[in-house]
């Protein structure tokens, strides 16, 4: 598959691999190191020996054929290494290295030099300054920052400071990544290629895309048409405004342009907008699930005041609280105490525990009045108590009706939550800490079902 020299290469060199901590070749090969499907070569001119490997001067003495070759050399060394590169017969280039295009004009002279020697050695670039690519369903690291967490999401993010921001943020959070590519000058390869790419990729259900400026708008659009017709792709659109705008163009040299040109392209092509990078995460995270066939939303909670903000979230983003059926509401009652709701949202009051969870649930998920289910749980404040039962009762229920409605969960108790998390997100139910993150995510659900039922009409 096309790239996949990038995210599956049988062989790589570190060009600049150091010894040196402070130096980022150190961080790259140390990363690289643990690369199982492929092996891994130090290219440093001075050392015989790099991390406990033995080192090559140039990259054209590694007896073996490389795919790929990650360059964190000065600049004044990157154009003769990239030479040297292609006469190796290399396939795909990391360029870390930065002072391109985003300095000025001469900048993108050299930048643009650069592609066309890659390309007449039929060579692809991405970078330069870049922080690297990360598959995380191999191991490969060709970054100079830590792991992300292995997931389903593929992450492109221009700003390479910012991805590897929102890399460490997600780390903490425990949401995964499949594949991470800081693009950023995006001297060659670009988001529409990419996409292209990860439309195809089965270990990124969802495409999530950090951008400030595109170089071929009509390019972009023709790629997110046909894209957003295989998964999802949502988009994180900085310089909306005119100073953020001229930040952009200083930043990566892109041409950030009018925010309401971005913004009807996107609704022409399908792609979902995020204003936020938490919108951004929550909106990709939910594409674990299938898609609802309506706007209709159960919610069941232990505590009344998340599930009125939730209830205002989805409302918000044009969802309804489905209107349960009078068998529904009379079966909860036989099970829950009498001072619980048993209209939407079902507050099953803070005595809940895991049987009324799976009860619930089960019931909601068999309601034909119900599209979509959202199972909140706060901090439980009974002896013995903890959200893993509540996880537990979620995911029993969803088993056993196996109707295919999406469930999503909002568990409200910090790191108390995180065993019951890391129990639903190993199921594929996505698991969010604020109604707020709850409500765009099922939004999200509906906007994509929405779409594609209007491609059938």
């Amino acid at each position: 598959m096309m790239f996949d020299y990038f995210f599956k290469p049988k062989a790589i060199a570190v060009i600049g691999a150091s010894n040196d901590p402070l130096k980022l070749g150190y961080e790259v090969f140390k990363n690289l190191k643990k690369y199982k499907e492929g092996r891994v070569y130090p290219v440093n001119v001075k050392d015989e020996v790099v991390q406990g490997v033995k080192a090559y001067k140039n990259v054209k003495e590694i007896p073996d054929e490389v795919d790929l070759a990650v360059i964190v050399v000065p600049k004044r060394f990157v154009k003769q290494t990239v030479i040297d590169c292609g006469e190796k017969g290399v396939k795909g280039i990391v360029l870390i290295t930065a002072g391109f295009g985003e300095t000025g004009e001469e900048g993108k002279k050299e930048e643009k030099e650069l592609v066309e020697i890659a390309h007449q050695y039929g060579m692809r670039i991405i970078g330069p300054n870049c922080v690297g690519v990360m598959n995380t369903h191999n191991d490969m690291n060709a970054t100079f920052i830590m792991d992300a967490k292995k997931g389903d999401i593929a992450f492109v993010s221009q700003s390479g400071a910012l991805g590897a921001g929102i890399v460490y943020k997600t780390v903490k959070e425990g949401i995964g990544f499949s594949k991470f590519i800081s693009i950023g000058n995006m001297a060659d390869v670009d988001f529409s290629e990419l996409m292209e790419y990860l439309a195809d990729d089965e270990e990124s259900k969802a495409i999530a895309l950090y951008i400030e400026g595109v170089k071929d708008g009509r390019r972009f659009m023709e790629a997110a048409k046909k894209v957003t017709k295989k998964k999802p792709v949502i988009v994180l659109k900085a310089g909306k405004s005119e100073s953020g705008a001229r930040a952009a163009s200083s930043h990566t040299g892109s041409l950030a342009g009018s925010y309401r040109i971005y913004e009807a392209a996107f609704k022409q092509t399908g792609i979902l907008v995020a204003n936020t990078i938490d919108e951004m995460l929550s909106m990709a995270r939910a594409f674990t699930q299938p898609l609802p066939k309506g706007n209709r939303v159960a919610i069941m909670t232990n505590a009344g005041g998340p599930g009125v903000l939730t209830a205002d979230e989805i409302d918000k983003h044009g969802l309804k609280l489905a209107n349960l059926e009078e068998e529904t509401m009379q079966k909860l009652r036989e099970f829950l105490p009498p001072m619980a709701a048993v209209k939407n949202p079902v507050d099953m009051i803070a005595s809940a525990r895991g049987e009324e969870y799976y009860k619930t649930a089960k019931l909601l998920l068999e309601d034909e009045n119900v599209d979509m289910l959202i199972a909140i749980c706060v901090v439980p404040t009974f002896a013995g108590m903890t959200p893993t039962e509540h996880a537990e009762g979620v995911i029993r229920a969803v088993k056993e009706v196996n109707n295919g409605k999406p469930v999503l969960a909002l568990f409200m108790a910090g790191y108390v939550s995180e065993p019951a998390k890391e129990l639903l997100e190993k199921e594929g139910i996505p698991v969010y800490e604020r109604p707020e993150d709850v409500g765009i995510a099922a939004y999200a659900l509906w906007e994509i079902a929405r779409r594609k039922m209007d491609e059938v009409l």
